[in-house]
């Protein structure tokens, strides 16, 4: 036998007669340089998956940073026209149209929202990617050099439709790109910059309007979302699944079904207009309420119909009816309605209560942002773990029902500034549920379904969102308004008090002391009353989640 031959020793020892494992190894140390024994396969193998692992997680992190600069400025802007609406209706005298340059932002985005999911089937996560991107950066320019009050809202509608993109296309390809065990992490991140941009959008909006005005508070976004389209161009490499890249963009049109997609964006439309005007600024019975609800029915009824019929519909009844993804997205209906009206009255209360200024109101939103910053990471890193995903639904309503037990107990007219911390399960709450219920759907469905699934799944989410402020505040609103005619009886200025408090919370904060003690019980009580439907949502989510399906995600 030559010197650079060898024979594996064999002994009666070893099980089936093996080769020894433990004098390889041994080989394979000794002679780093030039190994005599050649490496076991596995040695091999699991060399190459590490390798080929440690080259996609870093993948991901570069394309996700930089999918990450155009979440942040979708986000920041949502939260920047609160900053400035009053300023931007003022100067075209039209203050009763202020509300709707953040309606028809919300509007066009529940709109557009199902759209995206089977047309990144048909044309490519990146080319609806960077469609979003482009409706965004055009109609935030438009907002910026609009010259009346309804190009501004269209310029916001334009924005609405892009923005509705520029997140729920991160999520599908997140999905794309990792282990289903881990899309909560990945998902965690991407709600770190979302939160970051709706915490700092309001003071961002606020510090360019007072320096520069309102207009630059859209215009200096464009520089910033044309570098996400260049970045996005030149850095986002992915295959695309199910792509036919040989197909003619003709051919993929003919395959839209433009039919199902007009219903179903009339009636998403007119849903979100019901819940929009419906207590607020119309009555329920009203004449205009009564229309839209006509609308939605015959629409709704239109679409059900063209999806029966159509080769490929825009959103295939089989997923609105599946299990995972009807649960799920009930689950994140309901959290966002919770959520977003317990948001939306917080500065309200304390305005009210402590006196608070604007800045010194949204301030007190903080412990909710953070734990809607915990809450994501929390429920990613558990279902990355474990690969159980059941568990955090289970325990985000659970959490919620606490918060809002712990206003009924705790928010009262001598509240102490520090329990504005109780709102914190809240926020932890809903992105638990955002993470887990995304990921539910997600393992439940087949691959190609995904992209339509999570576009359904933010769809309902923005609509919870909106049910949430509307059914909220006209909660609170007539629970005030009664509140407040009781507590007025008698008086012979009772008719001025309650003009007063129902039309501005600066005449309840320059009030006087005795007018005060009459108010301000009646604004805690209504607080409450939300606080009680927040209590029933969380047990109807609470009931879903312990019925739902979660089986363990495998480890990939």
């Amino acid at each position: 036998m030559s010197e650079t031959e060898h024979e594996d020793e064999r002994t009666s020892l070893l099980p089936n007669n093996q080769p020894n494992t433990l004098y390889r190894t041994l080989c394979l140390i000794s002679e780093p340089a030039e190994p005599v024994l050649p490496p076991d396969d596995i040695d091999t193998n699991a060399t190459a998956n590490k390798q080929t692992s440690a080259s996609s997680s870093a993948n991901v992190w570069a394309t996700l940073s930089v999918l990450l600069v155009g979440v942040f400025i979708s986000q920041t802007d949502a939260s920047l026209v609160m900053a400035v609406y009053a300023k931007v209706a003022s100067e075209f005298n039209d203050l009763d149209s202020g509300s709707w340059l953040m309606s028809a932002y919300i509007l066009a985005q529940c709109v557009a929202q199902p759209l995206y999911g089977k047309l990144s089937d048909l044309f490519g996560r990146k080319a609806l990617l960077q469609l979003s991107y482009i409706l965004f950066a055009v109609g935030t320019a438009g907002a910026g050099l609009s010259m009346s009050m309804g190009a501004v809202i269209v310029s916001r509608a334009v924005q609405g439709a892009g923005s509705a993109g520029m997140l729920a296309m991160v999520s599908i390809i997140i999905t794309d790109l990792v282990p289903m065990n881990e899309v909560a992490v990945f998902r965690s991140y991407v709600n770190i910059l979302a939160t970051s941009g709706r915490s700092c959008g309001g003071v961002i909006g606020g510090l360019l309007s007072s320096a520069l005005g309102w207009r630059w508070a859209f215009l200096i976004q464009v520089p910033f979302i044309l570098l996400a389209i260049i970045l996005v161009q030149l850095r986002l490499h992915m295959a695309e699944k199910g792509v036919e890249s040989t197909e003619r963009t003709w051919d993929k049109l003919k395959r839209i079904d433009f039919i199902g997609a007009f219903f179903l964006c009339s009636t998403i439309l007119a849903v979100c207009l019901i819940l929009d005007l419906g207590g607020r600024k119309v009555g329920w019975t009203s004449q205009s309420i009564l229309v839209f609800g006509g609308i939605a029915v015959l629409s709704a009824i239109g679409f059900v119909i063209s999806a029966l019929y159509a080769a490929e519909p825009i959103l295939p009844l089989r997923l609105l009816t599946h299990y995972a993804v009807f649960t799920n997205s009930l689950m994140v209906f309901l959290q966002s309605s919770t959520q977003a009206a317990l948001t939306l009255l917080i500065p309200v209360f304390f305005q009210v209560v402590k006196k608070a200024s604007v800045a010194e109101a949204g301030a007190y939103l903080i412990p909710a942002f953070t734990g809607n910053l915990l809450g994501g990471l929390t429920s990613g890193y558990w279902i990355k773990r474990t690969g159980l995903f059941k568990v955090p639904t289970v325990v985000a309503p659970m959490l919620t029902m606490a918060c809002m037990v712990l206003c009924l107990f705790t928010w009262h007219e001598n509240i102490s500034s520090w329990r504005a911390i109780v709102s914190l399960p809240g926020g932890f709450a809903t992105a638990m549920v955002s993470s887990s219920t995304f990921v539910g759907a997600a393992a439940g469905v087949e691959h190609g379904d995904v992209a339509v699934a999570a576009s359904t799944m933010y769809l309902l989410m923005n609509l919870g969102a909106v049910a949430g402020i509307s059914v909220g505040s006209a909660v609170f609103e007539d629970t005030l308004r009664v509140g407040l005619v009781k507590a007025v009886e008698g008086r012979g200025d009772g008719r001025k008090i309650l003009e007063g408090a129902l039309s501005s919370i600066t005449y309840v904060q320059e009030a006087g002391r005795e007018i005060q003690r009459i108010v301000v019980p009646a604004y805690v009580d209504s607080f409450h009353h939300v606080n009680y439907l927040g209590l029933a949502c969380s047990l109807v989510t609470l009931t879903i989640a312990v019925f739902s399906k979660g089986q363990r995600l495998p480890k990939s």
